[in-house]
């Protein structure tokens, strides 16, 4: 890869957003934006910080191959990553409040296309947040609900309170996924 441009347009055509090379341009920009790395920035203008910590994962990683190094045990506790609850809840708003903004994208198109008056009330269904609020916290499958194949399984769930100590362990518990 010679350019930044070059490599951008090969992470897009990779992806399902195909179109002009301006749109996949701007698609790869948000991908490397907002999902790789997510926990270093996600604000334009830190690719340095991203390119540097990227640089160290490969360096210890043929660190690993070569010998130099003992792998890090996977299991280890300081090694695991909590989805803590706030986190979760703006992660699953921003996804639901995303799917608001499309559909009122859609009706505005709607009205500009059959010559009709914007209403802000038809527009803007409050109940998309509020029941994608209620029914990810009622059954535990965090996301939306029509894509519930790729929604996180068992987040919320009812405390157990049959005994302390079995509340106790309720709470200690951790999900680990396989893989």
């Amino acid at each position: 890869v010679q350019d930044r441009e070059t490599a951008l347009d090969f992470i897009a055509k990779r992806g399902a957003n195909s179109g002009t090379k301006d749109r996949r341009l701007k698609f790869a920009r948000d991908i490397m934006q907002r999902e790789f790395l997510p926990h270093i920035s996600q604000k334009e203008g830190q690719d340095t910080r991203k390119a540097y910590f990227f640089g160290y994962m490969i360096h210890r990683l043929l660190q690993c191959v070569l010998g130099r190094r003992v792998e890090d045990d996977r299991d280890h506790f300081g090694k695991k990553r909590l989805d803590l609850a706030g986190p979760l809840i703006a992660n699953l708003f921003r996804i639901l409040f995303l799917k608001l903004t499309k559909d009122v994208y859609k009706y505005l198109q709607r009205c500009v296309e059959n010559n009709q008056d914007f209403n802000v009330q038809m527009a803007v269904k409050a109940s998309i947040i509020t029941n994608g609020l209620k029914y990810s916290l009622a059954t535990g499958n965090w996301g939306d609900q029509k894509k519930a194949a790729s929604a996180k399984a068992g987040v919320s769930q009812v405390l157990n309170r049959y005994t302390y100590a079995s509340t106790l362990s309720h709470l200690r518990r951790t999900n680990t996924p396989v893989g």
